[in-house]
């Protein structure tokens, strides 16, 4: 039986396979090459004049259509051609509404990576219930974007999938093994932090309400614990600087960066880290900076008001939901024990359910359950021309 045909459209994946790894771009690439050894796949995306018309990643095909006002007639002559059972459109909610409405015997998915693309602060016209249902299935990465979507368009009728991005074990030396913490011990000793405790914090610091809420756990947690200390990972940086340049009036120097240099590396971090502590951002960054902390061994927390439970290990927390964020972290720092639980049970979690190739079969099993969909009349009502 020949495998069946999908279009992948992603406008901004051209850093897929330039070395720029953008968040969404490593979904495409550590998913893509899985689902090719069940699916036949192109991609689709606009060139920027500097890279080849085609590329690839690794046995799928990758073409670079002029972008602007011809993007979407240059797209179209190349799925006419081809005639994809499926097309798969990445965060472009308006293109996916045109070409279903030129694609009429296609099945048609869009693809929100991140719970802004449906926001109030989103073009008007982009994402409106028209748009969405219009299509035969949408595809968001978590739960909280799940949510999200559901809470803005109360009465959609557009089935919803969600599909975590991944993570490779591979790439990270496991805290709570003899050999993670002797290479942990060594490279904090490097950097004169011995007897520090290791607050990771990924993403940015959101509006001054829950800023404020934040900033103040954080400085309780350093007030209260001398030994801890807050590293802003790679180059992440705080939607407000002036909250953590308060921050750093205080505790000078205990706020700092991964250090730069050609032999720190993300997976560094995650080996020097007690935790993890989640800010607001965007959602495909958060739950790939996640998911590589479970791989790493790191148990996270997530720094929201009201936190979705998105893994089973997020309900071991003493305390649970009602214990405050503060409350939280100091436990993590101070309890070996539940830390280790922890870190072991994400990891296990990412064994079992994350891995690439997990990913991979979910996304197949979608777009295979949207072909489905989209035989229903519901599916054909949703059907509009444009």
């Amino acid at each position: 039986m020949d495998r069946e045909k999908v279009a992948v459209i992603a406008p901004g994946a051209l850093a897929a396979t330039s070395g720029k790894h953008r968040p969404v771009e490593r979904v495409l690439e550590r998913m893509i090459p899985h689902a090719a050894e069940q699916l036949h796949i192109r991609i689709f995306g606009i060139a920027d004049g500097h890279l080849p018309s085609q590329g690839w990643i690794g046995s799928v095909p990758f073409y670079r259509l002029p972008g602007g006002r011809n993007y979407l007639e240059s797209l179209l002559r190349h799925l006419r051609k081809w005639r994809p059972d499926t097309v798969d459109v990445h965060g472009r909610p308006m293109l996916a509404c045109q070409l279903k409405g030129r694609l009429p015997l296609s099945r048609v998915l869009l693809t929100m990576p991140s719970a802004p693309v449906f926001s109030p602060s989103c073009h008007p016209k982009a994402c409106t219930p028209h748009v969405l249902e219009s299509v035969d299935g949408l595809i968001v990465n978590s739960e909280r974007a799940k949510v999200e979507l559901l809470t803005h368009f109360p009465s959609l009728l557009t089935p919803v999938w969600v599909n975590l991005p991944g993570a490779n074990l591979e790439d990270h030396v496991p805290r709570w093994t003899p050999d993670g913490e002797r290479q942990r011990r060594h490279r904090l000793a490097e950097l004169g932090w011995s007897d520090r405790k290791i607050i990771l914090l990924a993403g940015c610091l959101p509006s001054i309400g829950e800023e404020n809420r934040i900033v103040s756990a954080l400085s309780d947690v350093l007030n209260r614990m001398p030994e801890a200390m807050l590293m802003f990972l790679a180059s992440d940086v705080p939607s407000s600087p002036r909250a953590i340049h308060e921050l750093a009036a205080y505790f000078p120097e205990r706020i700092v960066r991964l250090p730069a240099a050609p032999t720190c590396t993300l997976a560094d971090g995650y080996l020097l880290g007690d935790c993890l502590v989640l800010l607001p951002g965007d959602e495909t960054t958060s739950m790939l900076t996640r998911l590589e902390a479970m791989a790493a061994g790191v148990p996270t927390l997530d720094a929201s008001d009201s936190p979705v439970v998105e893994f089973a290990a997020d309900g071991l927390l003493a305390g649970g939901p009602d214990a405050s964020l503060m409350d939280r972290i100091v436990l993590l720092l101070q309890d070996e024990e539940v830390s280790q639980v922890l870190g072991r049970a994400g990891r296990e979690i990412v064994r079992r359910h994350y891995r690439w190739e997990h990913v991979a079969d979910r996304w197949v099993n979608i777009v295979r359950a949207g072909n489905a969909e989209a035989k229903t009349p519901t599916a054909s009502r949703r059907s509009i021309k444009n």
